[in-house]
């Protein structure tokens, strides 16, 4: 078993060197850390004293020969791991829905709007923040003053009131995530017939068949998420 925490010099060197992006944002360059992968439950943290020193603790006693993992980044977002660090974490639960408004107010951000926070779920579960996020745009161009309670019923957490706006305008919520889904899937659909004709040359694109693989995992929660609450 493993437990404890391993301390890396700033003077380490004839090693390895990767980037990692600590909690305040910046970027620093990490002797020997780069041999950790990346896991949606890890079994390391990371942490930095005042002189930049780098350290990595396991979290739990660790059993021997199992591997040791830390955390990229947001598990629940796999298109940005794939697109930062070109690999395809399969293991997450869930994934971003790709609900872009083209406005994000305050309010949008107070009601939960975030890409960790707006998922969609590979067993068909939808997060509570869309639905709320999608309520608040029918209201805000439809009922001013719903839009007024549903933020009142947030912010004192009033669950009651909350449920009976969503049931008031479900006809209306659930017809938008539909038509989000099906646009979303006909994207993906596009993209991957187009990478698919490409892909017999991989030697001029090495990574399509990761990105192929990255299109089919979206799609099947997408799938799931209309199975779920469409019954197709």
């Amino acid at each position: 078993r493993l437990s404890g925490k391993l301390a890396i010099g700033k003077g380490v060197s004839d090693c390895l060197y990767e980037k990692f992006e600590s909690a305040d944002g910046d970027l620093k360059i990490v002797p020997l850390a780069d041999m950790f992968n990346h896991g949606a439950y890890p079994e390391v943290e990371s942490s930095y004293d005042e002189e930049g020193n780098y350290y990595a603790y396991t979290t739990y006693d660790v059993p021997a020969g199992s591997p040791l993992r830390m955390s990229y980044g947001d598990p629940t977002n796999p298109s940005f791991l794939f697109a930062r660090y070109g690999f395809l974490d399969e293991s997450t639960e869930a994934t971003f829905c790709k609900i872009i408004p083209e406005h994000i107010n305050k309010d949008m951000e107070e009601l939960g709007y975030a890409h960790n926070r707006m998922l969609f779920y590979k067993d068909g579960n939808v997060s509570e923040e869309v639905w709320d996020i999608l309520l608040f745009q029918h209201v805000s161009s439809t009922k001013i003053g719903d839009k007024r309670a549903l933020m009142e019923a947030h912010r004192t957490g009033d669950y009651a009131t909350k449920q009976m706006l969503h049931e008031k305008y479900y006809e209306y919520t659930s017809a938008a995530l539909l038509a989000h889904l099906e646009s979303f899937l006909e994207q993906l659909d596009k993209l991957s017939a187009k990478a698919g004709e490409r892909q017999r040359d991989l030697g001029d694109h090495p990574r399509l068949p990761l990105i192929l693989a990255h299109n089919e995992f979206v799609k099947q929660t997408f799938l799931a998420v209309r199975m779920q609450n469409f019954g197709y």
